[in-house]
């Protein structure tokens, strides 16, 4: 055999090469459900769907040299989640280290991974926000997104939790599309508190300056919220509900665009337990919606 056929051999004998950044990725999240057993929460388990969603933002902000929750195309994160095809509750943490000559061996980058860590732990009321993400009770899942070169870090630590199912939507539509939410509750101690329609402007690319002044993220306050439909009698506001209840914990309504402009509007599936009023978000996704058709004829 040819001596260059005999190191392909060897090469594909040896399959692809191993991700340097895994082992990392795992120690992280044994530091996470460190934290999480001290606080007498649950470990989250890893999630792939999650991790190659936050490793795409990762890549993206490490080569354009910002870091924020936005993208360039001024996408909030849940908007390049919903995307990216993941219709479950999330919360996104993010690091940067600035540098102009990173050391990349492991115990080095584990050490600042681990101090990034660290500073959101150290968190304190009001100002909190990455602790809470941290050690959310109603997190299930978390996925790692790493990227790293001379020039510093980029980390996301994405937390998911899907206490409802929805039916894929398109990510883009129009005014006049007719879509309908589909969905279910997928834990039987659970119940459907509404689905909200959120609203906002469709988002415009961003210069890097502007994302370096970018902070914390949220949903929109402008919204729709819809309501289970009731067999007899009305609320208080004189309507009967949208939402049709089937068995085994399945639901659907209509999605209104009912701002009637386009912009992004984003499905919020509220769910809350048996025995308690207090809703929390169960599964999410959003909806490009641009101006209607124009004939071509």
């Amino acid at each position: 055999m040819p001596f260059l056929l005999i190191i392909l051999s060897l090469l594909l004998a040896q399959g692809p090469p191993a991700d340097p950044s895994r082992e990392l990725r795992l120690r992280l999240l044994d530091e996470i459900n460190r934290d999480r057993g001290a606080a007498g929460l649950q470990p989250v388990e890893y999630s792939e769907e999650l991790a190659s969603a936050a490793a795409a933002h990762c890549s993206e902000m490490l080569r354009e040299g910002y870091a924020s929750h936005w993208n360039r195309a001024g996408w909030k994160p849940y908007m390049r989640y919903a995307v990216a095809g993941i219709r479950s509750f999330t919360s996104e943490n993010i690091w940067s280290l600035w540098t102009t000559n990173l050391n990349s061996t492991p115990a080095s980058l584990w050490n600042e991974i681990l101090d990034g860590h660290r500073s959101f732990m150290a968190e304190r009321p009001p100002n909190d926000g990455h602790r809470q993400s941290i050690l959310n009770p109603r997190q299930t899942h978390v996925g790692i997104g790493l990227a790293f070169d001379v020039r510093g870090i980029r980390l996301v630590e994405l937390f998911g939790a899907g206490y409802a199912e929805l039916q894929p939507l398109p990510s883009r539509a129009t005014l006049q599309d007719k879509l309908r939410i589909e969905g279910q509750i997928t834990n039987r101690n659970f119940k459907l508190s509404g689905v909200g329609v959120y609203y906002e402007p469709l988002p415009q690319p961003m210069f890097r300056q502007d994302l370096r002044e970018t902070g914390s993220y949220g949903l929109p306050e402008e919204h729709e919220m819809e309501r289970v439909r009731l067999s007899e009698g009305r609320y208080i506001d004189g309507s009967q509900g949208s939402i049709q209840l089937e068995d085994a914990g399945r639901f659907s309504l209509p999605l209104r665009f009912w701002k009637k402009l386009p912009g992004v509007y984003t499905i919020v599936v509220w769910v809350h337990e048996s025995g308690s009023n207090k809703a929390f978000l169960g599964a999410m996704t959003s909806v490009f919606v641009e101006e209607n058709k124009k004939d071509s004829r």
